[in-house]
Parts: structure tokens; sequence; C-alpha cells
């Protein structure tokens, strides 16, 4: 009887307090979902938010990709990497590395800010085209991958760590607007005035000394063309051009600019200038002499690039020299600013 009595309570127990610990255990069960949901919740604003930040126009470069005829977005900072990829050898020094991404951001930048204050119909809505598909410009990340293969991490690294030191900086003149930060591989020794080589002058794109250059492997390199491959080179951008006098008189007169780019050669009476002949002739820049010996015309070139602005071998040059990125664009952009961005 007592067995019985004992085992009724232990039953009423259980029946009592199974339904209390069903609740308390539901509750708990809900606190634990609504953190989950909670937490999920702000994950999802975060990430929101970062996309939010990404699609700000004012931190996107719009690229007209020629190869497909695509328009593609490029957030800012993915943009310096992939620009100073294409831009700068790896290899060079962390402030040559730092001048030349503080250069192409503001390169660009500009290049942004008048594509929008003026929309062309021809980049369809894009900041500046490109050939995307050989790394014009800029090198993909799945591009970059296979140049540098198991190199990869480590240039990404030293890449990176350049560009995240300066993004923002932009080079600005004395009003405080983006400067056309104009670059180029090495000069012949002495950088070019913008008025000289593009016709508009830039008071800050001047000619500055820049004897690092010499230790660039293109800064003399030299291109033999037969008699009958210049005749047909000139003569196909110039039909009414006609070839009476002997080979060696073709070239009459040669002008040049203080730096050495040619401005002005005259070729059988009708004027040339130093870039039209370093385009037809595949020439490395138009500070060059010309000469003609043993039926041959001979282009002996100095430097790599128009050669204005920053060299960025002399930008090479001045950091193994110790000086700063902020010293290596004061000395190639004369009387600028380096300041944070609007953009970052």
């Amino acid at each position: 009887m007592k067995k019985k009595i004992i085992l009724f309570i232990l039953l009423l127990v259980l029946m009592l307090f199974l339904p209390l610990m069903t609740i308390i255990g539901g509750q708990r069960t809900a606190e634990e979902t609504q953190k989950l949901i909670s937490s999920e919740s702000k994950a999802s604003e975060k990430e929101t938010d970062s996309d939010t930040a990404s699609e700000n126009p004012d931190r996107v470069f719009r690229i007209l990709d020629t190869s497909t005829g695509k328009v593609i977005s490029v957030e800012d900072r993915e943009f310096c990497y992939g620009a100073l990829a294409y831009e700068m050898p790896a290899s060079f020094h962390e402030e040559a590395l730092k001048a030349q991404t503080a250069a192409l951001y503001t390169f660009f930048s500009r290049k942004r800010k008048e594509a929008r204050e003026n929309p062309s119909e021809e980049l369809r809505g894009a900041d500046f085209a490109a050939d995307l598909s050989s790394g014009q410009f800029y090198i993909s990340t799945e591009q970059r991958r296979r140049e540098w293969g198991s190199l990869f991490e480590k240039t990404m690294e030293k890449i990176k760590g350049a560009v995240d030191a300066v993004y923002g900086e932009v080079i600005t003149d004395k009003s405080g607007e983006l400067i056309d930060a104009c670059y180029h591989s090495a000069s012949a020794g002495r950088t070019e005035a913008a008025a000289d080589i593009f016709g508009t002058d830039r008071e800050y794109l001047q000619p500055v000394p820049s004897p690092w250059d010499i230790d660039s492997p293109d800064f003399i390199t030299k291109k033999a063309v037969s008699t009958d491959e210049f005749k047909k080179l000139i003569s196909g951008s110039r039909k009414s051009i006609k070839f009476s006098a002997s080979p060696e008189k073709y070239v009459s007169s040669v002008k040049k600019t203080a730096s050495g780019s040619v401005t002005e050669a005259v070729i059988c009476g009708e004027a040339f200038t130093g870039s039209q002949l370093r385009s037809l002739f595949g020439l490395r820049s138009a500070a060059f002499d010309l000469s003609y010996a043993d039926g041959k015309f001979i282009f002996t070139v100095k430097g790599y690039g128009h050669g204005v602005g920053m060299s960025q071998w002399g930008a090479q040059g001045m950091a193994q020299q110790g000086s700063s990125y902020r010293e290596i664009l004061k000395h190639y952009y004369s009387m600028c600013n380096v300041q944070c961005s609007m953009y970052n």
C-alpha cells in the first residue's frame, strides 16, 4: 500500500512539473532563435551598407570595356590595386609605388570628373574606355593571378601595402583642382613641358631634371628602317609627298624642345611632328636623332613615353636615394599639393 502511495505521489509530481519544464525549454529556444535572427539581421544590414558604399558613384570607376562593349564598375581601392599593377613593376621601391598610386588616382579621378560633367555618347555612361581583355589601364584579380602565378600573394601584399598607405590622396593645383597628373616610363634625362608636347600649358607640368632615367633598360633604343620601308610609311600617311631627292636628303630640318623631343621634322618639304613619326615608326619616344647610312634610316631614341609629368624610373631613382613619395610628386609636379581626397 505504501509503495502505491509513493508511486502515485511521484506521478503527480511529474504531471505538475513536466509542462513547466517544456515551457521553460521553449522560452530558451525562442530566445536563442531570436538572438540568431537578430544576429543575421545585423549581418545583413552591414552587408547592405557595404554594398551601398561600393555603389556610391563617387567611389566607383565606370569603364567601357572596348573588347566586349560593356560598361563595368570597379570600386576605387580595387581599381588602384589593378591600375598600380599595370603601371609600375611591383619590384620598385615602396615610395615609388606610393607616388605612382597618388598620380594614377589623381589622373583617373580627374577623367571621371570631366566625363560626368560633360558626358560623351561614345562612352555610354562610362568614365573612360579601355581594352580590359588585354589589361589596359587596369589588371583584374584573375589576370594578376594568372600573370604572377605562385608569386601572386607576395606581390599583392606589396601592391596593397603601397595603395593602402596613400589611398585617397590626390594631387591638386593652387586652386584646389585635380591636376592632369601625366606620367611616363622614362624621359630623355629631363621631362617635357606639356605645352611643347600636348599644346596645352600647365604650370605644374614644366621641365625638371630626371637624371635617374638613365637606369631604365629602355633609356636608349635604336631602330633601323630600310629606304623602301621609310618611303612606304611616310607616303602612307601623306599621299601628296614626293621622294625626288636622294634618301640622305629626305630629311631637311629637325626642331627639338630643350629636353630633346622632336617637335617638327621636314621630310621632302612636308612637316611632321615628332609624335607623328613616333607613331608611324613605332618608336618608344619622340626624343630621337635620325640619320641615314648604308641604305637605312636609323632612329636613336632616348626615353620611353611622352616625357611629360612624373618619370616612373625617376621616381624609382629618387626613392632609392631616400626621397619620400611626396617629395617625388613635388619634384615632378611643380607647385602642387598632395592632400586627402574627397572620395576617401
